[in-house]
């Protein structure tokens, strides 16, 4: 065997939406003392990336660190790899935003090292094939991936190569098992590292000669181990004595360079290995199979939340790619676009919980703010679009106001996303419960405008903040029985039979959508010989969008009861008879939304905590919240009777600033 490379590196745990909430004590206790120790230790070559919103932020902050950045570069002891300016997730994005995004970052460090970087390091090593061209294009020479994506057989730790329709574009595999171990010393780490290479060599009958190289990826915690000054001395000692002629460091550009050994190979669409575990089953960590390749749409399709933003992502890129007129607006909103395809709100969150709406929450604001930018370029005209918006077989309904656009699914016939168009998010990015994380199971997506029909017993759980195990309505896929985009008005149906005593049932659903907001009717038909007593619920979800807040007072009810206004808080349970309209007020963007419905109802509301587990498996963390609110109606229909109830729903943004 030739020379075995070892290649150490830091990828920041951070990508478009940097928290600068805590970064001077990170930055002291952190990055501080990381310059300083490889300022001292001249022998020691290490590799970084960092996202284009945290070397702007190091420009601002502590552009000291950036000098030393760049000395080391000088001296050719560090690489910074390129990639994503936001560190997005490559294979969501359409190729010019791909492009975009690695040539912005590139230019970035270009101007602040003074080198262009050579390789690229991939949002949770999300990989397709495709992105070969993209690469290319951009004139990458290498792109790092995480060694679970290689086929087991083309593990030589050589440089891998792979090509796409005449493109070719060099692999280097990240190899995690080789992190060095908590009490490991450098000997045993270095006899350990050497002991798998050898066996794999030894095998090798192509390239027994061949350089070898190792990508080792630390996180915070291995680096501040690596701050121990006896340590690092003893391990670079043994590099220039015991295996002064076997080992050294270098970094991973000057290993694609000046290898003449490369292993040809084809590598499938995948994921980290760390998020492919999550990807089967929601919330629960699975272990992939030999030869199972999982990828970022797997991810997605297993937690509708990610879907749901990648599909609103989707449509805002469509609108900013067709804009013409004002190109400093288009720029501007391209730039918004790129702000909200940032990782951590898709697949890999950087404040540790799986699946944060806190992180979406911000990425739906920049898409309603990219959106905003658009419509100022060309004449908006209000209109409703019908069609498979979520790419699941069946058509939706955009609903595109100059105040709020809402998106209708027909599966349950509930709103799934409502974005005031007042650099607001989406207030209908809710999370359903799931068991045993929340402690109790919801059988649907939560949205606004659900449907329930209950028995007097489930009801009574119900206004008690407990899941309820049939809605009869909530989980059906409403047939379109009418759609006029000219009136605005779209009628949905559903039929479905009545649990105790399987009581055939239909509603139909009549949305009436005008500029200041939402007129729903609703009509429920005994389809059955006997009659039905039941409660018909109407259920709406508001998502707390600044989830940072430890309490949850985003939000205030105000309900009308008998003529009277009477507050009411959204931080507990609360049940009221005979209510005549309720307001919830956004405290923090000032946005009010009015519930009018045609006859007086019950209402209960009742906040929603959402605990989720965090990538690493080591507990339980809240990732949401949502506020419940619905209203209630007594139903007695006899025989082929039928039942009408209409609410209102008007959405105003006022103008006047938070006090």
């Amino acid at each position: 065997m030739g020379v075995l490379n070892i290649c150490f590196e830091f990828s920041t745990e951070t990508s478009g939406f940097f928290d600068y909430s805590d970064y001077k004590s990170v930055y002291e206790s952190f990055y501080k003392p990381l310059g300083q120790f490889l300022y001292a230790h001249e022998e020691f070559k290490f590799t970084f990336y960092f996202s284009g919103s945290q070397l702007e932020f190091f420009k601002q902050k502590n552009p000291e660190f950036l000098e030393i950045l760049k000395n080391l570069s000088n001296r050719k002891q560090i690489e910074i790899l390129g990639g994503g300016y936001y560190h997005p997730v490559f294979p969501l994005l359409f190729p010019l935003d791909r492009t975009g995004q690695i040539e912005l970052l590139s230019s970035t460090i270009r101007k602040i090292i003074g080198k262009r970087p050579r390789g690229v390091m991939l949002c949770a090593s999300a990989w397709d094939p495709s992105l070969v061209t993209s690469f290319e294009t951009c004139g990458v020479d290498f792109v790092q991936l995480d060694s679970s994506l290689i086929q087991k057989e083309k593990k030589l730790f050589l440089p891998l190569i792979i090509s796409d329709r005449g493109k070719s574009l060099k692999v280097l595999s990240l190899h995690k098992e080789f992190v060095p171990e908590e009490n490991e010393t450098p000997e045993g780490f270095i006899q350990r590292l050497k002991k798998t290479v050898d066996k794999i060599v030894k095998n090798d009958e192509e390239n027994p000669d061949a350089d070898r190289v190792v990508v080792i990826p630390f996180n915070k915690t291995t680096i501040k181990r690596l701050l121990n000054e006896k340590l690092v001395k003893e391990f670079l000692e043994l590099l220039k004595t015991k295996y002064a002629d076997s080992i050294k460091l270098e970094l991973p550009y000057n290993c694609v360079k000046n290898s003449e050994n490369f292993v040809q190979t084809y590598i499938h669409a995948g994921i980290t290995e760390e998020i492919a575990k999550w990807s089967i089953e929601p919330y629960k960590q699975i272990e992939i199979k030999p030869n199972t390749s999982i990828n970022v749409y797997d991810f997605m399709q297993t937690y509708k939340r990610s879907q749901a933003l990648y599909n609103r992502m989707i449509f805002v890129s469509l609108l900013v790619n067709q804009c013409k007129g004002d190109k400093m607006r288009k720029k501007t909103a391209r730039e918004y676009l790129w702000a909200a395809q940032t990782g951590d709100a898709y697949v890999y969150p950087t404040s540790g919980a799986l699946l944060s709406s806190q992180e979406r929450q911000k990425a739906f604001k920049k898409l309603t703010e990219a959106e905003l930018l658009v419509r100022e370029c060309e004449d908006f005209h209000e209109s409703i679009l019908n069609y498979d918006y979520n790419c699941d077989g069946l058509n939706e309904y955009l609903c595109r106001m100059e105040k709020f656009n809402v998106c209708i699914n027909r599966r349950g016939g509930a709103i799934f996303e409502l974005d005031v168009m007042k650099k607001s998010s989406n207030y209908a990015d809710n999370m359903s419960r799931v068991m045993p994380l929340d402690k109790c199971n919801d059988n649907y997506e939560k949205g606004i405008f659900v449907d329930h029909l209950f028995e007097p017993e489930e009801y009574s759980r119900y206004i008690k903040g407990l899941p309820c195990k049939n809605g009869v309505f909530s989980n059906n896929v409403y047939k379109e029985v009418m759609f006029n985009s000219t009136k605005r008005e779209i009628c949905l149906e559903t039929k479905s039979h009545f649990p105790s005593l399987d009581q055939a049932i239909s509603i139909r659903k009549k949305y009436i959508i005008n500029s200041n907001g939402i007129m729903v009717q609703y009509i429920l038909k005994n389809l059955s010989p006997i009659s039905i007593k039941a409660k018909f619920v109407v259920e709406s979800n508001f998502a707390q969008l600044d989830f940072k807040k430890e309490v949850f007072d985003s939000y205030k009810i105000d309900v009308v009861n008998n003529g009277q206004i009477e507050e009411k808080t959204s931080q507990s349970l609360e049940f009221m008879k005979n209510v005549d309209a309720f307001q919830l007020t956004d405290l923090d963007n000032n946005v009010v939304f009015t519930f009018e419905p045609n006859e007086m109802a019950n209402l209960v509301s009742y906040p929603i905590t959402l605990m989720r587990s965090k990538i690493d498996a080591s507990g339980l963390q809240p990732a949401g919240r949502t506020l419940s609110l619905s209203l209630a109606w007594d139903v007695d229909l006899a025989c082929n009777m039928e039942m009408e109830k209409t609410i209102n729903l008007t959405i105003i943004s006022s103008k006047r600033k938070k006090a």
